[in-house]
């Protein structure tokens, strides 16, 4: 059956436009994967099919290929390269599902995950046995990332024996390299050219990391801002206080990174970058699933947001970003790991997620050698997402408001 799956048809309707697609699941997130010639090359318009593929705005998105979470309302946009340095270009978008928006400001590294295998699926990569390297040039933070993913008779394998959170059962394994992903929006592995800075949030003077590697984080300890660190996403998400404060956090990355000019004004201009990171000392905790996590399996606990949502698991980025902040001498998150480690193990609500990050400390400079990562994906379907015209005429008029 190999290359099958570039042979399909479409269903004709005068009331609806196909759109090629594949839909994947890579690392804990899902999503489309669209080659760039099959959306248009306007950005309303594609915003405005994106938005109808999945249903949005909608908080249940039924209407559409999204499962109401920023994990499940995501999309990669893949290209041929023509830098000398990358075969693929992939834009991540992630989908609005109650607004009427599409954010391209961050990069995802689970939806990047499959980013090698679509590369395969769909001719623009030729498969090497056993393993294929797709170098992946991410447009929206400007890097290139170093994909292995295994291969078999021309095409991706699927199964395998490595685990991550968040997703039942095995896969074969993809290894991720971030290499050097300092100042991924910024230019600057420090924004502020501080480890740490000393911000008023809610009348109150607390410390705060903003670390720029893959996407730029701020972390924040859960103690200063009246949390545990170990809440679920379901406990942070109805504590209308701790989400607030977080904003205010975020927010005020925003205004270092040059995003905006004022902190409240991200959430409008901005919501999906910066992002946002809780931390706290690792302890026993139970993940989502209902498990236990020991204080010993792991060295840090984490609490990511997403679209000021709380992630369900930990963004692949928010890893290597966290890894990154792990090696950056005083910042928060060193701290509590307490130094540099060879191997970083983040407790989050879906269980435990390590990466393997290198660093050097050269006459007081930090140079970022690599950032690795272990994900799985798997293709689910393929052939045409079906939008609505009429959605698709409304949903340009709202966007202009």
């Amino acid at each position: 059956m190999a290359h099958s799956l570039l042979d399909v048809t479409t269903v004709n309707s005068v009331e609806l436009t196909p759109i090629r697609a594949t839909l994947m699941r890579g690392g804990s997130s899902k999503g489309l994967y669209f080659l760039g010639s099959d959306l248009p090359a306007d950005k309303a318009m594609r915003d405005a099919i994106l938005l109808a593929s999945y249903g949005s705005p909608d908080t249940r998105q039924v209407d559409g290929v999204g499962g109401a979470d920023p994990l499940t309302s995501k999309a990669a946009i893949v290209n041929l390269s023509q830098r000398d340095d990358a075969d693929v270009e992939y834009t991540f978008c992630q989908v609005g599902i109650e607004d009427a928006a599409v954010s391209t400001g961050g990069n995802c590294g689970n939806m990047l995950s499959g980013v090698g295998a679509f590369a395969i699926l769909r001719g623009l990569v030729k498969a090497v046995e056993p393993l294929t390297t797709v170098r992946i040039f991410t447009t929206n933070t400007q890097q290139v990332v170093i994909a292995s993913i295994p291969t078999h008779d021309g095409m991706p394998v699927w199964d395998g024996d490595c685990s991550i959170a968040g997703v039942p059962g095995t896969g074969a394994t993809i290894r991720l390299d971030f290499g050097d992903c300092s100042g991924a929006v910024s230019g600057k592995l420090l924004p502020t050219g501080h480890s740490i800075d000393q911000v008023f949030i809610n009348n109150q003077e607390i410390p705060l990391s903003l670390i720029d590697a893959a996407t730029p984080f701020v972390f924040v300890r859960a103690n200063d801002i009246g949390a545990t660190g170990y809440e679920t996403p379901e406990e942070m998400r109805s504590n209308a206080s701790l989400m607030a404060t977080l904003e205010q956090v975020r927010g005020w990355a925003a205004v270092q990174l040059g995003i905006v000019s004022k902190p409240e004004e991200a959430l409008a201009k901005s919501p999906n970058v910066p992002r946002v990171m809780m931390i706290a000392p690792i302890a026993d905790y139970e993940t989502v699933q209902g498990k236990m996590v020991l204080k010993d399996d792991a060295d840090v606990c984490v609490r990511q947001l997403s679209m000021q949502k709380p992630h369900k698991a930990l963004a692949v980025t928010g890893a290597a970003c966290a890894a990154v902040a792990s090696a950056v001498p005083g910042s928060l998150l060193q701290q509590l790991v307490g130094g540099d480690k060879a191997v970083v193990r983040l407790g989050h609500p879906s269980g435990v997620l390590r990466v393997a990050a290198k660093s050097t400390l050269i006459k007081g400079n930090l140079t970022i050698q690599s950032a690795q990562i272990e994900r799985t994906c798997r293709l689910l379907m393929d052939g045409f997402v079906y939008v609505r015209n009429s959605k698709i005429e409304n949903l340009l008029q709202e966007m202009k408001k």
